[in-house]
């Protein structure tokens, strides 16, 4: 799954959500740590695989259950005692999305699919990547690139837009003296 389709399927989720509940769209901040958190993974990975050959796969690491899971509980757990809870529960669904997004074939082929044992590492040993390059992944053409470009514009946008109108130094319509 490429960077777009990861944000969209933590972000149509989170907006049908936000919608429902409370009938407005998810703040801006939520939107931005949404955008980082379904990222976050490949962010990790990736590099550490294609750029610095430290691991033998783009989906090892960041994307191991074993590994998240303790690490967003804790994020999760010390986020209630300063009163975050609601942006690391966000931040922990975006980036259990990513996970889910690139494992989806697990549903139809079991523990057939290439990248099974990935998703627990260190606790079974990882399959390394067949194509471990940044150019093997790019895109075809730079038109392919329209979609994920407008996508991450919009969410940023958006982000900064509604930061901005929250600032009470500056009511939206007043200019400042």
């Amino acid at each position: 799954m490429y960077p777009a389709g990861h944000f969209l399927l933590a972000a149509v989720p989170l907006t049908v959500y936000t919608v429902a509940q409370w009938r407005r769209l998810p703040s801006g901040p939520m939107v931005l740590l949404l955008l980082v958190a379904t990222q976050l993974p490949d962010v990790i990975d990736k590099p550490l695989a294609w750029t610095f050959a430290i691991l033998p796969s783009g989906r090892m690491l960041a994307h191991s259950l074993v590994v998240s899971l303790p690490l967003l509980t804790g994020v999760v757990l010390l986020a209630a005692r300063w009163g975050y809870v609601r942006y690391a529960v966000v931040f922990s669904a975006g980036y259990l999305s990513h996970i889910a997004g690139d494992f989806y074939p697990i549903l139809r082929l079991g523990t057939e699919y290439y990248f099974f044992p990935n998703l627990f590492w260190p606790l079974l040993a990882a399959n390394p990547d067949r194509t471990p390059s940044f150019a093997a992944h790019s895109p075809d053409s730079l038109l392919s690139l329209a979609v994920p470009m407008a996508v991450f514009g919009l969410a940023v946008s958006y982000s900064l837009v509604t930061l901005y109108r929250r600032d009470d130094r500056f009511p939206a319509g007043v200019p400042p003296r």
